[in-house]
């Protein structure tokens, strides 16, 4: 029988001490405390698109909380023809753990066309990163996977109708955020230019927040290093055992059976994939230095 373990989720939050670092925006004013704040940055030219409001549309008629929210239009359809963002910053605190950002959101968007993308940046909005694609992600879920697909701009987002209010959760490793003096988020509307009457995305009860682990029952990784499948088509996955402490992919290197580095990577969180698709079908060796040992195993890539 396969020994599960129940990994505790450690809100560092729910302690008075570590209370400085649970950041928040609730959108509801005094409810926030300035010190506390995610500062959300709407450009003007966008304030057509992103308000903070009360909700008064036919699906989205009330906050999470109430009385406010962030919403494409606190009255009205979300305008055709439109992309529009709206973004903060967070300072991770610590070196260790998981980084979670959360919030609740509902959705309503012509399916696989309009949709609402979430990136991130390491470098002050230089380059963005698509949350659902990005290899860096330690995880992103809460949300009705029938609402995550690819708009009509190619780009992956949540897109659909989803009248619930999901909690949704966005989190990385740590001990790779703890590299960058903060992380970007950004929230970004498309639409095309036929105008249908839906009413959007809304977003209440933003936060971020460090963890040491998130609640979850999940197999004991006993081997350090797991890379799984193997042999594999498109993806390999990397993984190594969960610690408290920090730890980190120093280096990475692939390299072909002639000992010739292939590609190489530095400084990655330690959950990460590889897309294979580009490389030739062989046999490869994956060597992973991190900052407690290092390992090499061979990797088959088929096509």
């Amino acid at each position: 029988m396969k020994a599960n373990f129940l990994l505790f989720c450690l809100c560092f939050a729910h302690f008075g001490v570590f209370a400085q670092y649970y950041s928040y925006q609730h959108f509801d004013g005094a409810d926030t405390l300035p010190q506390q704040s995610l500062i959300i940055k709407v450009d003007s030219s966008n304030e057509d698109i992103w308000q903070i409001g009360k909700p008064s549309k036919t699906i989205f008629n009330a906050a999470y909380t109430s009385p406010n929210v962030i919403i494409t239009d606190t009255l009205n359809s979300y305008p055709p023809s439109k992309v529009g963002s709206f973004q903060f910053e967070y300072v991770p605190p610590f070196n260790f753990g998981i980084i979670a950002l959360q919030w609740t959101q509902k959705l309503d968007f012509d399916k696989g066309i309009d949709g609402g993308i979430v990136e991130f940046s390491t470098d002050s909005g230089n380059t963005w990163q698509n949350a659902f694609t990005s290899p860096l992600v330690y995880n992103f879920y809460g949300f009705d996977p029938n609402n995550r697909d690819t708009l009509l701009n190619g780009k992956v987002g949540f897109t659909g109708t989803d009248t619930n209010w999901r909690d949704i959760w966005l989190c990385f490793n740590s001990s790779w955020a703890s590299q960058f003096s903060s992380i970007w988020f950004q929230f970004t509307l498309v639409s095309d230019s036929v105008d249908t009457h839906k009413e959007g995305w809304v977003i209440d009860n933003l936060m971020a927040r460090p963890t040491i682990i998130h609640t979850a029952v999940t197999p004991q990784q006993k081997e350090y290093l797991k890379i799984y499948p193997n042999p594999t088509k498109d993806i390999l996955y990397i993984e190594l055992q969960k610690r408290a402490e920090f730890h980190l992919i120093e280096k990475m290197e692939l390299m072909n059976m002639q000992g010739e580095i292939v590609e190489k990577w530095e400084k990655l969180p330690t959950k990460f994939f590889i897309e294979t698709k580009k490389y030739a079908a062989g046999v490869y060796r994956l060597r992973v230095q991190t900052n407690v040992k290092t390992e090499t195993v061979s990797v088959i890539i088929d096509k």
